[in-house]
């Protein structure tokens, strides 16, 4: 077919020529935008469909080919640009997300501090229960672990919390958030 030849796209074996001769040769040009031969072969098709719901706007092959290619140009310049939009995003959430994490990490370390100073504040056997506990001992292991009565334990560890709820009632609020 020459370039300035009439063309009637109206028949469907003229189209089906048309498909057949130029859909590779699309396809390598929007490859060479975008390297991604799922995108490129959908965005192809794409236009061939567009083409064939305009077929009636076209009168010479110029034209359709000139379609063709505008058309699978602009889907691979959208589609670079959605991609640069979506790493983007990715790597700002990606850093936010970093961020908030460190941020996070820091005031956990502190709260941990602030709550192991008020725990070294408690008396000796008090404290020794208390980190005991906190290494998910029952009052019965605790007990066997340091000679006492289970309600030696109890009664112990009861008052621990209390005193510890005195020293860290500043905290009380910013404790229960985090």
């Amino acid at each position: 077919m020459h370039t300035n030849a009439e063309i009637d796209l109206c028949n469907a074996t003229v189209f089906k020529d048309l498909f057949d001769r130029y859909y590779v040769p699309v396809c390598v040009f929007a490859e060479q935008y975008v390297p991604d031969e799922g995108f490129v072969a959908d965005s192809v098709q794409d236009c061939f469909v567009k083409l064939w719901q305009k077929r009636e706007d076209f009168r010479y092959l110029y034209q359709v080919k000139s379609f063709l290619y505008t058309s699978v140009r602009n889907a691979c310049l959208n589609e670079i640009e959605h991609r640069q939009v979506v790493s983007g995003y990715k790597e700002m959430t990606s850093t936010k997300k970093e961020e908030e994490s460190f941020h996070d990490h820091v005031i956990e370390e502190e709260m941990h501090r602030i709550v192991m100073e008020a725990i070294c504040k408690l008396p000796p056997q008090s404290r020794k229960i208390i980190e005991l506990s906190l290494e998910n001992h029952s009052n019965i292991e605790i007990a066997e672990k340091l000679s006492v009565s289970k309600e030696t334990v109890h009664t112990l560890k009861k008052s621990a919390y209390r005193k510890l709820r005195e020293y860290l009632k500043g905290y009380y609020y910013f404790l229960f958030f985090f």
